[in-house]
């Protein structure tokens, strides 16, 4: 038997049926595909920690937060040590279900953005790529689109 997928047992944690959950991921892995993108995902972490792993500074925790996804280790890498994104990298692997479980569960973060390869960066600083918000997660897990 195999182990339950992490996004849908969050889903269901949440109030939603596996059955949505599932047609979520499979909705979500179709549009990677067709944006060519592969499901695993490496992210940078930024976030200053303070004693016990708690976040530094009350104000940034409730601003919305976006979670920028890229497809490779490298690139991830790259974008951070251009950007001065901190002062050691920490990168962390995601499978796409582990990403949109993320998203789900942290209400701060407002959107997956999966960086498009080479990761170039717009005057706004992000990379172009395939952006998930958080409202649409929901409404796909509500049966909404």
């Amino acid at each position: 038997m195999s182990e339950p997928d992490p996004f849908i047992t969050a889903a269901c944690r949440q109030g939603f049926s596996a059955e949505a959950a599932t047609a979520a991921l499979a909705t979500l892995r179709l549009r990677l595909a067709e944006h060519g993108l592969a499901e695993r995902l490496y992210a940078y972490r930024t976030a200053e920690r303070g004693p016990g792993g708690a976040q530094a500074g009350g104000e940034a925790t409730r601003r919305p937060r976006l979670l920028l996804a890229f497809q490779s280790a490298d690139a991830a890498l790259s974008f951070a040590q251009h950007h001065g994104l901190g002062r050691s990298p920490r990168l962390i692997a995601l499978s796409l279900p582990q990403a949109l479980t993320v998203l789900l569960q942290r209400s701060n973060i407002s959107a997956l953005l999966i960086a498009d390869e080479p990761a170039e960066a717009l005057p706004s600083g992000l990379p172009p790529g395939l952006r998930v918000a958080r409202d649409t997660l929901l409404d796909l897990l509500n049966g909404v689109g």
